[in-house]
């Protein structure tokens, strides 16, 4: 193990196939000129690999769900811990995948915990957004609220948490 909470390709392989792994996704929003926007990378890593998907992450063992937030934050967007303060929980949902990192022959269940975090045009103008191979995504975009349920491209379980977001906020 390279980092702490990091297994072996095999060993994390054999862990897909026997359990739910537990991960958090960030809904990071910020005002936009038609409205909420949502931001979104394209995915380059199994699973969802080829999808507009928020910046997330699986949680650690031995590590707290504030320091799984702010380690995601800090490595996918480049967010100063601080702004997570006012995260807000929109609920647990299962992500179920045919693939898993490591394998395509291993399907992947994540018990995904979705946050929202508000940020302001000057926050979202300034993220060190990571991307390349290296990265979990090549590219970055601001999507309306909206555009986020007709692009055929966003996956389908950011979009179902995007509904639940637009169904509470009234529009």
């Amino acid at each position: 193990m390279s980092k702490p909470g990091w297994l072996a390709p095999e060993t994390f392989s054999m862990a897909c196939a026997a359990l739910p792994l537990v991960s958090i996704d960030l809904f990071l929003v910020s005002p936009g000129e038609a409205g909420p926007e949502l931001l979104l990378g394209w995915r380059n890593n199994r699973p969802a690999q080829g999808w507009w998907f928020t910046p997330g992450g699986r949680i650690r063992k031995n590590e707290p769900i504030g320091q799984a937030m702010e380690r995601v934050a800090i490595e996918e967007v480049g967010l100063a811990p601080e702004i997570l303060r006012e995260a807000r929980l929109l609920g647990a949902w299962d992500h179920f995948y045919p693939d898993s990192a490591f394998d395509p022959s291993v399907s992947t269940h994540y018990v995904n915990l979705a946050y929202l975090v508000q940020v302001s045009r000057d926050v979202a103008g300034s993220l060190a957004l990571a991307s390349g191979q290296a990265a979990q995504h090549s590219a970055w975009r601001w999507f309306s609220l909206q555009k986020v349920l007709d692009e055929p491209a966003v996956h389908e379980n950011v979009r179902g948490v995007v509904r639940r977001i637009l169904a509470s906020s009234g529009t």
